[in-house]
């Protein structure tokens, strides 16, 4: 029984950890979502640390103390923690705001309290640091805390768990809550949608299908029905036909790789199998979307589908013209950017009359990723995104080139880094999404378990 605990406990908390902002969104705000993700990250801590996955030939306290060792170790622990404080730095220094000075008789936007560091429109920094915080322990417990098996169930269970939440979420809609029925209109001008983080974890789930398979875990196939149908209904029920078309094309790929590897890995049948489970799951997602969702929308998504028109009349010169005003905006605040959530001021002034005449009411978002983080953090925020990023590619590359054997296929969770990096910088070229903290803590895990999927190249003399 603590074998058992040690293996997949911590793996269990730690999903519990990655999923808790889709369970929330409906009900709760940003503030509220973010006290929950500062306590969930305490249990978690603890489970990386008082029970680690046991390697073969370890003794409790050793495998305790090789985590710590590996935790203190490793950089990204290090640039985490940076983060951490460069994400408290922007939710303390507020004060950025539309003010009026009487003595030159104009409008304009008052700087952060202090103008040198990081800052952001007052209460919306809470959660970007929350999020800070449990991206840190998520990312060190995926990296260090669990083994191979262990890494497999959590994937199944932040899969099978963001599906719950998305039928939820779904369910929500249908009953006329309002928080849902916002996200489901995903906006193209909103430029942050939710369904993209149930679409990171639509790739999990597909992994997850071929371990469960592989590891005999014929008791979790129920499950599937949320891992892949729940999670599918969520990315095309919360998140424009752009970014469920690139999702989509890039789990139709990774599903067939995963098919090839269960033909050469799996006895028997297991192959055929899976394409019935996962057919079975996909169509119970495709009926709850068809039953739930209002018509009018369930419509216009399929139309675009068929028409193959995913970008709505005017998108693109929208986004010409916000993109445009972005970086207008990063160039006079170079490196620390305006501050969080800081455009709509800025787009008052420095829109044209061209420009109110695309967006009556202002915006609130850029339409392009990319300028929008450097437009709100400037260079010092992009380079705390990208810096992450090049460590754990640098782990992927490493495992990369001492794990491949020509001989065997590398295991599917290995595609999942460059396939959803492919999806997210892709999509992110039309919306922000990959700014939200949802998605940020699903990529992050995500990317720490592909990097690590690679066998561990054993040194001679090492065992």
């Amino acid at each position: 029984m603590q074998k058992l605990i040690a293996k997949y406990g911590t793996a269990a908390h730690l999903a519990l950890l990655a999923v808790a902002p889709l369970f929330l969104f409906p009900f709760f705000g940003a503030d509220s979502v973010a006290t929950t993700l500062l306590w969930l990250s305490i249990p978690a801590a603890a489970w990386i640390m008082l029970e680690p996955s046991i390697r073969g030939g370890e003794r409790r306290f050793e495998a305790r103390r090789r985590v710590m060792r590996a935790i203190v170790r490793d950089p990204l622990f290090w640039v985490s923690l940076v983060i951490v404080a460069l994400a408290a730095c922007r939710w303390l220094n507020t004060g950025i705001q539309l003010a009026y000075d009487a003595e030159e008789a104009k409008w304009h936007v008052a700087e952060a309290t202090f103008p040198l560091l990081p800052g952001a429109v007052e209460g919306v920094g809470y959660l970007p640091f929350a999020g800070a915080v449990a991206m840190t322990i998520l990312l060190q417990g995926c990296r260090h805390a669990l083994g191979r098996s262990a890494r497999m169930a959590y994937l199944l269970v932040t899969s099978a768990l963001a599906g719950v939440a998305a039928t939820v979420a779904v369910v929500m809609v249908q009953q006329g809550a309002a928080i849902p029925a916002a996200a489901m209109a995903a906006d193209p001008a909103v430029a942050s949608f939710v369904g993209t983080a149930f679409a990171l974890h639509l790739l999990g789930g597909t992994v997850a299908l071929v371990a469960a398979f592989e590891n005999r875990w014929n008791m979790t196939m129920p499950l599937f029905a949320f891992s892949l149908g729940g999670s599918a209904a969520g990315a095309f029920a919360f998140a424009p036909p752009l970014v469920s078309a690139v999702f989509g094309a890039v789990v139709v790929l990774l599903f067939a790789y995963s098919f090839a590897f269960a033909c050469r890995a799996l006895r028997t049948s297991g192959a055929f199998k899976m394409l019935v489970v996962s057919g079975i799951a996909l169509t119970l997602g495709g009926l709850l979307v068809a039953a739930l969702m209002p018509e009018k929308l369930f419509a216009e998504r399929i139309g675009a589908f068929s028409s193959f028109a995913f970008l709505s009349d005017g998108f693109l010169e929208l986004r010409r013209a916000l993109s445009a005003i972005a970086f207008k905006v990063w160039t006079a605040h170079l490196w620390i950017g305006t501050g969080l959530e800081s455009f709509l001021l800025d787009f008052r002034f420095c829109a044209s009359p061209a420009d109110w005449a695309l967006v009556p009411l202002g915006a609130r978002a850029v339409p392009n990723g990319g300028w929008q983080l450097l437009a709100e953090r400037g260079l010092v925020g992009a380079v705390a995104l990208a810096l992450p990023l090049a460590l754990l590619a640098f782990t992927y590359v490493r495992r990369l080139v001492g794990g491949v054997s020509f001989s065997e296929l590398p295991h599917p969770a290995c595609l999942v880094m460059p396939l959803a990096v492919v999806a997210l910088a892709v999509t992110g070229a039309f919306d922000g999404s990959f700014l939200r903290a949802d998605v940020l803590i699903a990529a992050g895990g995500l990317l720490a378990v592909s990097a690590n999927s690679f066998p561990i190249l054993r040194r001679k003399g090492h065992g």
